[in-house]
């Protein structure tokens, strides 16, 4: 009863044209009416109705660079990652099922502290996120799939006031597994992300007892602010395959990456201080 309802609450968020577009969705069914990922038509429906919601009207997400996704294949889509809760991943993900021509799925590798949470795993499952494994990594590339990473973790959600819109380190998984499966990396900046919610403290303890990674204490409790978000995409990277046997390539290629995802948080915010009139 409670999953009938949610389903029709929030598909009533979305118009005629969005409905159809979550119908045309291509979903492989694996025999239970979800694919082999656990993603479920109704799920996606309950999912993409909240996340249209907040992309149209809270966040009013503005975003440019859309050619860049392919229409088809795999693709690993690598982005700057913050904001205390991951409301960039939800904007990211919508935004490319909205924007494609073909409505396209970015699938997201999430931290398995997610799936310990009652309820909330099966959730992700259900609106096709799955646990951050090589495994799943390679049965969604092999099936075709886009492939969503955070590099930084998810420890640069908690990133402190002084460090918005400075990257952290990026780990090289990204690299290496786009590299065996000969799939394009499409870097991606999101201005906006850091402003929706403000971290006063990192209760460390209570994180610790929770086996979370950090467990934050905000001016809004768990509610962003209603930023506007900027999404700009980067041209695909073919990633050299030599960094499946150089540690020098490897970090080169990471590196390159990095500055790609650098370049186009740069650009959009001197795009947006531009437009507010403020110095760059």
């Amino acid at each position: 009863m409670i999953r009938e309802r949610a389903l029709e609450a929030f598909s009533n968020l979305l118009p005629a044209e969005e409905r159809e577009r979550v119908d045309a969705y291509f979903l492989a069914d694996a025999g239970l009416g979800t694919d082999i990922f656990g993603l479920d038509p109704q799920g996606l429906r309950v999912g993409y109705g909240l996340a249209w919601w907040l992309h149209e009207h809270y966040f009013s997400v503005r975003s440019e660079g859309h050619h860049h996704v392919p229409e088809r294949g795999a693709g690993v889509v690598v982005s700057n990652h913050s904001g205390v809760l991951p409301f960039d991943g939800m904007m990211i993900a919508c935004d490319v099922f909205r924007r494609r021509q073909t409505p396209r799925l970015v699938r997201y590798m999430v931290d398995f502290f997610v799936y310990r949470m009652p309820f909330l795993g099966v959730f992700f499952r259900s609106i096709g996120q799955i646990p951050g494994t090589r495994g799943n990594f390679d049965g969604l590339v092999g099936e075709g799939h886009l492939v969503g990473i955070f590099p930084e973790g998810a420890a640069a959600l908690a990133k402190k006031k002084e460090e918005h819109y400075q990257l952290r380190a990026f780990s090289h998984g990204h690299v290496e597994l786009a590299a065996r499966h000969r799939a394009p990396v499409i870097p991606v900046g999101v201005v906006g992300a850091e402003e929706q919610m403000e971290m006063v403290a990192n209760l460390k303890p209570l994180a610790r007892l929770l086996n979370l990674p950090y467990f934050p204490l905000t001016t809004t409790l768990v509610f962003p602010k209603p930023v506007q978000y900027r999404i700009r995409y980067g041209a695909p990277l073919e990633i050299d395959p030599a960094v499946l046997e150089s540690i020098d390539v490897r970090r080169r290629e990471v590196a390159r990456v990095k500055d790609a995802v650098e370049t186009l948080l740069r650009d959009e915010l001197d795009a947006r201080a531009a437009e507010e009139g403020k110095p760059t």
